[in-house]
């Protein structure tokens, strides 16, 4: 009889675990997905060579509510990278070291940074001053493979 009872109480405890742990990146409940890469140094296009999108990077990803260009302070070089970003974070994801990024997000809009170095790297401009925007939509998948293009010498 204790056996049983024993026996219970640890499969209802396993369950009450099982229950209470987040999904992990990578599950099927992920709805935003993509790599990182670094370029560095020559990336000039030459005949017999495939070009690399870079180097896999391990780094943080952070996703704001759509930041606009108003809201982003350069740091000290005008470029791509930012030294503050004056928007709400909603939420953030770190790479594998294969680059491999994965994340639910709720369906709406929002702008993706890569931390990198002191600052952030913004991917892409979207429109006239909305930074690095990407929509997610109800039952489907957004993908964003990033290419840090920071040290580059040919772009």
């Amino acid at each position: 009889m204790r056996n049983c009872l024993g026996l219970s109480i640890v499969t209802c405890l396993f369950v009450l675990t099982i229950s209470c742990v987040r999904i992990p990146q990578g599950s099927s409940q992920s709805n935003f997905f993509g790599h990182i890469y670094e370029q560095k140094f020559n990336n000039m296009p030459m005949v017999d060579k495939v070009k690399s999108k870079g180097r896999p990077m391990a780094c943080t990803i952070y996703i704001y509510e759509p930041t606009k260009l108003n809201q982003i302070e350069d740091g000290l070089m005008p470029g791509p990278i930012v030294s503050k970003i004056n928007s709400i974070l909603v939420d953030s994801v770190h790479s594998d070291n294969t680059g491999a990024f994965s994340l639910y997000l709720k369906p709406g809009k929002y702008s993706v940074f890569v931390k990198y170095e002191n600052g952030y790297y913004v991917p892409f401009y979207a429109g006239k001053d909305l930074v690095s925007i990407i929509e997610t939509k109800q039952n489907e998948k957004t993908i964003l493979d990033i290419e840090v293009k920071v040290n580059s010498s040919y772009e």
